[in-house]
């Protein structure tokens, strides 16, 4: 019968000295004639500036952008900045199309705030801009796309 006990108790103590990894999800979307996004991200319930996942989709309905923009993936490995406290909520990110060889420069900020820091929606604008590189640059170019529209985030908790 102790020996039951044992593993139960370990068992136990063991749950609360692992820390949780409980994440607060928010996501924010926005449609309209030009571009359609929806973004999820979660962050750590302990320490709301710890970025746990970052993960998304859009898509640009401009004819004047190449087609691999018509959908594309928004991933970790785009975001260049971002921004959580009580009231704000800001996001930057940047691709390149192809990757090695870039031909193609996309980038895309959120900004958006909350009324008070209990208030679970989020409002403000994105900026997406889609650019053609010069090339050997990964900067200079012509712009296909500025757009500027608002954006809706809510938390999930």
């Amino acid at each position: 019968m102790g020996n039951k006990r044992l593993p139960i108790a370990l068992l136990v103590l063991c749950s609360w000295a692992l820390p949780g990894m409980a994440a607060e999800r928010i996501y924010c979307a926005a449609s309209d004639a030009v571009v359609s996004a929806s973004l999820e991200t979660g962050f750590s319930k302990k320490d709301e500036q710890q970025l746990i996942h970052f993960r998304g989709i859009a898509g640009v309905r401009d004819n004047d952008v190449p087609p691999e923009f018509r959908r594309f993936e928004l991933n970790s490995d785009m975001l260049r900045q971002h921004w959580t406290d009580g009231h704000d909520l800001r996001f930057s990110m940047q691709a390149f199309s192809p990757p090695k060889s870039p031909v193609y420069r996309v980038t895309m900020s959120i900004m958006t705030s909350r009324e008070t820091d209990k208030y679970p929606r989020y409002e403000g604008t994105y900026h997406l801009a889609v650019q053609h590189l010069v090339p050997g640059s990964r900067v200079e170019g012509d712009i296909l796309l500025d757009h500027e529209a608002p954006i809706f985030c809510a938390i999930k908790g």
